[in-house]
């Protein structure tokens, strides 16, 4: 089980105390359209183009899809815009 931070379990599942969709965290990008392949979980908010820091899908049609390292029980998540 991938883990080195504070956690509890609910139902066998690990709940996160913190943001768990990150690279440190080794999670990625499976299903999506960027430039760069895990610009969405970097935590780079600020600096993003055409070009890169952004990940998007076309409506009506296909997903962004977040792999995380190992099963979580997650309560809520949100986006980040500028």
């Amino acid at each position: 089980m991938f883990t080195n931070r504070s956690f509890t379990l609910e139902n066998g599942l690990v709940v996160p105390s913190e943001n768990v969709a990150t690279i440190a965290a080794c999670a990625s990008v499976v299903e999506g359209v960027s430039r760069s392949r895990n610009a969405l979980l970097n935590g780079d908010t600020r600096n993003y183009d055409w070009d890169s820091g952004y990940t998007c899908h076309q409506l009506g049609s296909g997903a962004i899809v977040i792999q995380l390292a190992q099963p979580y029980s997650i309560g809520s998540f949100r986006s980040v815009l500028s």
